[in-house]
């Protein structure tokens, strides 16, 4: 694609991690820069081909693959980059502050800094070689990871084969695709009371982080909704630097969740985050690297603005690399939702327990899912039991976007918890937008964040889910938008 055909638009290209962007440095401090990069760079190869060499379990690894992680360098291209931009995120803001100093001792720091993440990288990656995931057999049947070296869904499970180019798509059919009416009018938004709010707000001033497979820029829904994001997914150069990789959306997932985010609050703006393609990503043999995107797009997600984060995904409490970012975001009052999960596949013998994780206690909003079943409301009955789960949202016959320069593909009601985190982020906007938090509330950690999930669970219903007690997969019952939004406005001058 030409670079004519790149979005004009502003909120299309990629924001830089931070602000000492290509051109933006001093000349001298720039090329310190650049050889703290190589230093780094070279000392995560080394790394790489030290660890391996007496590794107990390098006799797992076929020849072949260790004959290309041992010249990873020359036969890998750009590991190193795709792997540091998720590295860089926690300490992004720390790294920027050295390298404005520009003095000598504040550059040192910056590349001593540097090369000790590249090395903790290098042991990072390394050790993904032999994490296999929880349904490893089941994953290596998959057509999409079928007959693979073990090196070879690794890289997948990175993001090597994920799609990153611009669609050949006419511009006169930019932001020309008709909205059905299905979308506002579908029984989701009334059953957690979110058209009740409308006359008051629609969600305008709430920045949403959705961290999924990325959005389509095209789409008429999203045109003015958009903020900058960030594609994780293709990177070529140090982390530091801005590099043009485009948000695109080919695997559905991410523009069908942010349509369902925007049925529920209009005027809300989408910061799209693309952790994942939803397609060559999904179902990894081996899962590390997943968690460490959800991280990486959190980090990345607080630092340039999002007010709330949506992740239509499981969040692993018991994966230090996510736990910290995820109290990074709690400490900085910025609400993370995320989907309980499914129950599905069982045509295959999948046994659900496999699939039951350890989510958050407190620092997450863990959704469940509901059904309307013959004009009533009803626990879904797929959504994955988890004890933590705090409310819960629409599931089933939900109707989403899908990117529409994909012909083949049509807009349609589908069914996962996937759907229940953007309808509870919407809602959370909604009451963000209605009743503003104080600044003595978000300078507070964490109080806005509690205050929310009081707001929340406190107003879900059971009843109307004929359900007697909070339970594993409804929490404290259906969310109520206008409900919490009440509820909000008699606590704002009380976050306790």
């Amino acid at each position: 694609m030409k670079k004519q055909f790149f979005p004009a638009l502003a909120l299309l290209a990629l924001a830089c991690s931070f602000d000492l962007c290509a051109g933006q440095a001093a000349p001298e401090t720039e090329k310190r820069l650049d050889l703290a990069f190589e230093k780094g760079k070279e000392a995560f190869h080394t790394a790489i081909a030290a660890l391996l060499k007496n590794h107990f379990l390098k006799s797992e690894l076929s020849e072949a693959d260790l004959n290309r992680l041992l010249m990873a360098r020359e036969q890998i291209p750009y590991l190193f980059e795709r792997l540091m931009i998720y590295a860089y995120q926690k300490e992004a803001s720390v790294f920027q502050a050295l390298a404005e100093r520009k003095d000598e001792e504040s550059l040192q720091q910056f590349e001593e800094n540097f090369l000790a993440l590249s090395q903790d990288y290098a042991a990072r990656f390394v050790g993904s070689l032999f994490r296999k995931s929880r349904l490893y057999e089941f994953g290596m049947a998959l057509p999409h990871n079928k007959g693979k070296s073990r090196l070879e869904l690794v890289l997948q499970s990175i993001g090597y084969n994920a799609k990153n180019e611009l669609p050949d798509y006419p511009r006169e059919k930019w932001y020309s695709n008709p909205i059905k009416p299905d979308l506002t009018a579908q029984w989701a938004i009334d059953a957690v009371r979110a058209r009740e709010c409308w006359p008051k707000t629609k969600g305008s001033g709430v920045v949403v982080a959705v961290l999924d497979s990325g959005v389509d820029p095209y789409n008429s829904i999203f045109k003015d909704r958009l903020v900058p994001g960030f594609n994780f997914l293709k990177r070529t150069k140090a982390p530091w630097k801005k590099e043009d990789v485009p948000m695109i959306d080919y695997g559905l997932h991410g523009t069908g969740v942010s349509s369902v985010l925007l049925a529920v609050a209009p005027e809300c703006r989408i910061m799209p985050v693309r952790v994942m393609d939803s397609d060559t990503m999904n179902d990894p043999a081996f899962d590390y690297w997943m968690h460490e995107f959800d991280a990486a797009g959190i980090y990345y997600a607080v630092d340039h603005g999002a007010q709330i984060i949506s992740i239509s995904a499981a969040l692993h409490s018991a994966e230090p690399v996510v736990a910290e970012a995820v109290r990074y975001a709690y400490k900085k009052n910025v609400v993370i939702c995320s989907s309980a999960g499914n129950i599905s596949r069982s045509q295959f013998g999948i046994d659900p327990s496999t699939a039951i994780y350890k989510a958050f206690d407190r620092e997450v909003i863990l959704v469940g899912g509901v059904e309307k079943r013959e004009g009533k409301y009803r626990p879904w009955p797929h959504t994955l039991p988890n004890a933590l789960v705090d409310v819960a949202a629409p599931a089933a016959e939900i109707f989403v976007l899908v990117p529409s320069y994909l012909p083949e593909f049509k807009d349609d009601y589908v069914a996962g918890t996937s759907l229940s985190a953007p309808i509870a982020a919407g809602i959370i906007a909604l009451i963000r937008s209605a009743v503003p938090p104080s600044a003595e509330i978000l300078q507070t950690p964490a109080a806005y964040c509690r205050l929310i999930a009081r707001c929340l669970r406190e107003t879900a219903r059971l009843d109307v889910l004929d359900v007697a007690d909070p339970d594993d997969v409804v929490g404290q019952g259906l969310l109520d938008a206008e409900a919490a939004i009440r509820l909000m406005e008699r606590l704002v001058g009380s976050p306790h």
